[in-house]
């Protein structure tokens, strides 16, 4: 793979986004539950990978406050986004409390989402190389294909 992990990244936000609108549109629970485990199977990995390719790098390789600083609001995200699917798998999903709760994690994704995409974009942008962007993708994919499996 020669892809950027900034792209990468942003076609899988694109996917997460996508299911999210597939199961807040969602009326029946079989199809609704089968959503949001796609969703999580995909997420999960994805935040697990990007916390320990372009979030460590961040913080282990550029040493300045700002990219420390961007990096560990990012890993604080990923608890509150872990945490939520945690709550949804003990829910019952036709309740009114998995919506609310479902809404939250909605609310969680979009801000990470955005926030990826204009701090730690930008920041990866402005202290690496696309080179070293194209390898950190390589890493990216090998360690959410170990997490798949």
């Amino acid at each position: 793979m020669n892809e950027s992990i900034l792209t990468t990244l942003h076609n899988e936000h694109k996917h997460a986004e996508d299911l999210i609108n597939q199961i807040e549109k969602c009326t029946d629970i079989v199809q609704k539950k089968e959503k949001y485990l796609q969703l999580k199977d995909a997420l999960l990995p994805h935040i697990e990978s990007e916390k320990r390719t372009l979030c460590a790098h961040l913080i282990k390789d550029i040493h300045s406050k700002e990219a420390i600083n961007v990096a560990e609001s990012a890993g604080d995200r990923y608890k509150e986004i872990k945490n939520l699917f945690s709550r949804l798998d003990n829910i019952l999903i036709e309740s009114d409390e998995w919506d609310s709760t479902f809404r939250k994690l909605n609310f969680t994704i979009r801000k990470h989402v955005n926030e990826d995409e204009a701090a730690i974009f930008e920041e990866a942008k402005m202290d690496f190389s696309q080179d070293k962007l194209i390898e950190l993708g390589r890493e990216f994919a090998k360690i959410q294909k170990k997490l798949n499996h």
